[in-house]
């Protein structure tokens, strides 16, 4: 008797040790599941209150002017983006403030510019046959003009005629017919300066239009463009590439021995105003 009673308590107590052992196996994995999801949720957490969203404004340079230069800044530590003329910037509030301190230095009113363009020429010949060409304020064609602008800013010097162009052509009757148009000749220069210090970077793009010597139905069209650097409030000096040329830069008149017939030669001049 004694040992049938004994079996149903042995009985409840393997039992209830493969219950515990099996609670154990399933509660086991739980709890690394619940651990990954917390540490997940605190690592998201911890990363928010690190980074911030703040809007920079912009005053006086462009958003697109910018914004190479701010993605540049932050690389993989943050994102920017423009809306209109601000950035909208994503980082930790330390790379923020140090892309505001950056965006303050770059961000500045751009200085407004006095450009003098120098285009006129004037054809002679030396005694060895040399093409010269002496150009300076009094010369007969073109002349110094000026335009303000501000820095950074395209500035369009331009003068030109329009001039009857006839051409002959022939019907079908066999009758000769002539036709007269206008067509503009004109000198053009795109001149976009910036400073650094005392020193002025152009970015010019010229156009030259010419009537032809050898047709008279024809016009010659001459572009460059070009990227220089001079001081302020000097003459800077261009030329095609196939010109050939020395030039004294102390005077306001400069003299050019080329071998083209048509080149044309200009100089600019750039000066701050307060």
């Amino acid at each position: 008797m004694a040992a049938h009673s004994a079996c149903p308590a042995i009985a409840d107590t393997l039992a209830n040790s493969c219950f515990t052992r099996l609670s154990r196996r399933m509660i086991m994995p739980v709890r690394n599941l619940l651990n990954v999801v917390i540490t997940s949720v605190l690592i998201a957490f911890s990363t928010q209150a690190l980074s911030a969203t703040e809007v920079v404004p912009l005053n006086y340079r462009t958003s697109a002017d910018l914004l190479p230069v701010a993605k540049s800044f932050l690389g993989t530590e943050g994102s920017v983006s423009a809306y209109g003329n601000q950035l909208i910037v994503n980082a930790e509030s330390r790379k923020i403030e140090e892309l505001r301190t950056l965006i303050a230095q770059l961000d500045t009113a751009p200085k407004r510019l006095l450009i003098s363009v120098d285009t006129s020429d004037n054809v002679t010949r030396n005694s060895s046959g040399s093409r010269v060409i002496e150009y300076g304020t009094a010369s007969r064609e073109g002349g110094v003009q000026q335009v303000q602008t501000s820095e950074g800013t395209p500035a369009l010097i331009q003068i030109g005629q329009s001039v009857p162009l006839t051409s002959s052509s022939t019907d079908s009757y066999g009758y000769s017919q002539s036709n007269t148009e206008y067509r503009n000749v004109t000198q053009g220069f795109y001149v976009t300066a910036s400073v650094t210090g005392d020193t002025v970077h152009l970015s010019i793009s010229t156009n030259h239009d010419r009537m032809s010597q050898e047709r008279a139905d024809a016009i010659k069209v001459q572009s460059t463009d070009s990227q220089v650097s001079g001081r302020l409030g000097e003459w800077i000096t261009l030329a095609s590439n196939s010109d050939q040329s020395v030039a004294d830069q102390r005077g306001l008149a400069q003299r050019y021995s080329t071998q083209g017939r048509d080149d044309m030669i200009l100089r600019v001049k750039v000066e701050t105003l307060e």
